[in-house]
Order: C-alpha cells, then structure tokens, then sequence
C-alpha cells in the first residue's frame, strides 16, 4: 500500500490540488463573516466567485489530463471526488446569507450518503460510469456560484438569485436517490442469490443408517 511519504502525485493530481487550495480559500471567505460579525462585502463576494468559479473550470481539466498522461488512477478519482464535494459545501455555505439554510442540503448531500456508506457499507461500492450523474454534479457548483453571482447585482431580488439552486437541489437529490436505490437492489440480489447457490451446491445427505 503507497504511504504518503512515498506518494508522487501525478498532474492530475496537482491539478486537483490546486482546485483543493481554491476551495479551501474559498471556505475562509464564507466563514469569514461568521467570526468577525460583518457581512461579506462585493469586493469578497467577487473574489468568491472568481476563485470558485476557476476551481469549478478546472474540474474539467485534471481529468482531461490523467486520461492523456495514463495516470488515471481509483485513488486520483476519489480525490478528486472528494475536493469536488468540498467546493460544493463551501459555495452552499456561502449561499446562505443570500438564499437561506435549505442551501446547505445541496452540500450536504455528499456527505450524508457517505455516513449512511458506514453503516451499509455496500453503499460504497463503485457504480457504472454515468453521464447524467456527471452533469447533474456539474450543474451544483455552478447553480451556487449564479446565485452568488446575481447576488452581487444591486436591487437583484432574492427569488431569483434562488432560482438556480432551487433547481440543482431537486436534481441532486433525483441522481443520489437512484444511485442509493441501484446500489440497494444489488445489495439485495447478491444476498439472496448467494444462499440459493450455497443450497444448491450442498451435497445431499443420505439417509441415516
């Protein structure tokens, strides 16, 4: 097994540690408001946007760039799995101020179905590639970064800033929902069909003599 100290990342993977330091600075200025009492001002706002907006465009470049250099690899996927469920937890936390707190489901998301995988651990298991289920994860960051966005236009009513995200959360919760039913049903087909393949396969036993 690789241990960090002797992990070489790829350019992928450097890639998506940039998106990783993208998202991590844009936590700070979403909870920056919450320890010094003040509303995020335009100029932060902005700034929000731009870094989130370059870490959301450079999603589609780590893994342009593993496929092409051969290194894609299980755990550069899950990486980058991970820092694109981030970002996403990030802008919803931002989104409150100018939405409300049912943004934060949109982030949230993630990490529930993960803490459901530890009690259901079949819940883990990887599904088929899927292009809706990448588009609908694509769709999220950018629903929250227009909402951001038409926030910082003057006299931008709050329904509309809304509309985006408004429509992301009922798509995210369509994609995670049949990804939990699919898994379920497999979960489901293996446990019976691996009693009846035991009992088939159990030798007869005779009568007793």
């Amino acid at each position: 097994m690789e241990t960090i100290a002797t992990w070489r990342p790829t350019p992928a993977d450097r890639i998506t540690l940039v998106r990783a330091a993208l998202a991590a600075a844009c936590a700070v200025l979403a909870v920056l408001p919450l320890f010094t009492g003040h509303v995020a001002g335009q100029g932060t706002g902005l700034l929000l946007v731009v870094l989130g907006g370059t870490a959301l465009l450079l999603d589609a470049v780590d893994g342009r760039v593993a496929r092409r250099t051969g290194t894609a690899s299980e755990a550069g996927a899950r990486f980058d799995s991970a820092t694109d469920a981030f970002l996403v937890l990030v802008l919803s936390v931002a989104t409150v101020a100018v939405v409300g707190l049912w943004t934060l489901a949109i982030g949230a998301m993630y990490y529930v179905v993960a803490a459901a995988g530890l009690l259901r651990p079949h819940l883990r298991q990887p599904l088929p590639c899927s292009t809706a289920r990448k588009v609908i994860g694509a769709v999220q960051p950018l629903a929250l970064l227009v909402a951001l966005v038409m926030a910082l236009v003057p006299g931008m009513p709050p329904a509309l800033a809304a509309a985006a995200p408004a429509v992301a959360l009922p798509l995210l919760l369509f994609s995670f929902g049949r990804d939990v039913v699919a898994l379920e049903r497999r979960h489901h087909a293996s446990a019976t069909t691996v009693p009846s393949a035991a009992t088939q396969a159990a030798p007869a036993r005779g009568p007793a003599t």
